[in-house]
């Protein structure tokens, strides 16, 4: 049986997403919906970023990390992309 991922948000990424307009936070609520069932579809950064994964969403990054042990992932920051990966 395939298990579904829990999405935990640090309390960086709560602040982000609730800074953002309420269109954002839906879409971005249904983008965590596809991360949770496939953390693994988004792109595995690299270099001082790695470990981490980024989902693109238009001008927006959800960027995480995925803990395969206890099926939960961590979002770390959610954005527009200029400021996320700073």
């Amino acid at each position: 049986m395939h298990h579904m991922y829990r999405i935990k948000l640090t309390a960086q990424a709560k602040k982000e997403l609730k800074n953002l307009k309420v269109v954002y936070q839906i879409a971005i609520a249904a983008a965590f919906e596809d991360i949770k069932e496939n953390p693994f579809i988004s792109k595995p950064l690299t270099r001082e970023l790695s470990g981490r994964f980024s989902y693109k969403m238009s001008v927006f990054r959800i960027i995480y990390t995925v803990n395969e042990s206890d099926k939960t992932v961590q979002v770390l920051s959610v954005g527009h992309r200029s400021r996320v990966y700073r």
